[in-house]
């Protein structure tokens, strides 16, 4: 399969798989899923499936809740985009926004960590600086 092509079969799947789980699912645990990526193979058997919940909302519970309704969603995406075949789907977590989330709040936390050192570092050398013209000849 061409890679533009592909990729733009991944993007439809993507947004079809986000409307079959916000609009066909009874399940309210899928109404927090957020499909984050896919990657379909070139023979379009099998297909990858990223995806992030919102933080607090039980991840394992929100990935069985898919594992048991990927049999509908593939038949779904295989009819709506008339593929060839329905894709045997493997839902992932992809907890690369967490990571992210976690690591600007790291470094926010050194930053400030770097003010306060600087401000200390300041009021030293200002201390120093009153005591030497206090100094008398």
């Amino acid at each position: 399969m061409k890679p533009l092509r592909k990729e733009r079969l991944q993007q439809a799947i993507k947004q079809e798989l986000s409307k079959i789980l916000l609009e066909d699912m009874n399940d309210e645990r899928l109404k927090f899923v957020t499909i984050t990526d896919v990657e379909l193979s070139d023979d379009q058997k099998y297909l990858k499936v990223y995806f992030s919940t919102m933080p607090g909302k039980n991840s394992e519970q929100i990935l069985q809740s898919l594992e048991r309704v990927k049999g509908y969603v593939s038949g779904e995406v295989a009819r709506t985009l008339r593929l060839r075949f329905a894709p045997e789907i493997k839902f992932e977590l992809d907890n690369s926004i967490e990571r992210g989330v976690r690591m600007v709040k790291l470094l926010e936390d050194l930053e400030k960590k770097d003010e306060v050192k600087e401000d200390e570092s300041h009021e030293d050398e200002s201390t120093d600086h009153t005591e030497e013209t206090n100094e008398e000849p």
